[in-house]
């Protein structure tokens, strides 16, 4: 096979790749876990059920490649909201950061990924290590002696923020919010 067509080859399954994970993300931010089925995905992936199992063999593999991607997309979120901003507009970065955490359909996609990781062991691992990197870049973005432990309360918070939304589901956010998020990112005065 020639450079050419082997690079074109692995583009074509690349996309194929992606489109099976773009339409099982969109399954389980409408249906949540519930509704992730091969058959499901390859309806809207429109792809050949064997498609599917070619790139993901199990199941597990397929909830795993989604959740990876799901918690990376997150990820880079968070730490680019917050490398772009200034100390003083940190809250408002991460304010963004809970809006966007508490859309519907990714709390939907983030409940069914730490459902199933309750009982997946590979899966817990991978959502533990994205979870540190992530405490370790806003812990950096904080700074202070106590950093990482205010990363990991800012952290929870958002998560918390994002639950509280996915079930009462309010017409406006709460201005609490703000003077939570600025009590969690501000430096303690020494003394205090």
């Amino acid at each position: 096979m020639s450079p050419k067509r082997h690079t074109a080859a692995r583009d074509e399954a690349e996309g194929v790749r992606e489109r099976i994970l773009g339409a099982a993300t969109d399954i389980l931010r409408e249906s949540g876990i519930q509704g992730l089925s091969q058959v499901q995905v390859a309806r809207v992936a429109d792809v050949r059920q064997s498609h599917i199992t070619y790139y993901f063999p199990r199941r597990h593999d397929l909830i795993e490649a989604v959740a990876l991607r799901f918690v990376e997309h997150a990820y880079n979120a968070i730490a680019t909201a917050t490398d772009q901003a200034a100390p003083d507009d940190l809250v408002a970065a991460l304010q963004q950061a809970a809006v966007a955490v508490a859309d519907e359909g990714h709390m939907r996609m983030f409940t069914a990924v730490v459902i199933e990781a309750d009982t997946d062991t590979e899966l817990r691992a991978v959502l533990v290590r994205v979870t540190k990197q992530l405490q370790a870049t806003l812990a950096e973005h904080l700074g202070g002696d106590d950093a990482l432990e205010r990363a990991r309360l800012v952290l929870a918070s958002l998560w918390g923020i994002g639950l509280y939304d996915f079930l009462m589901r309010p017409k406006r956010r709460s201005p609490l919010m703000t003077s939570l998020l600025a009590h969690l990112v501000a430096r303690p005065r020494p003394g205090s």
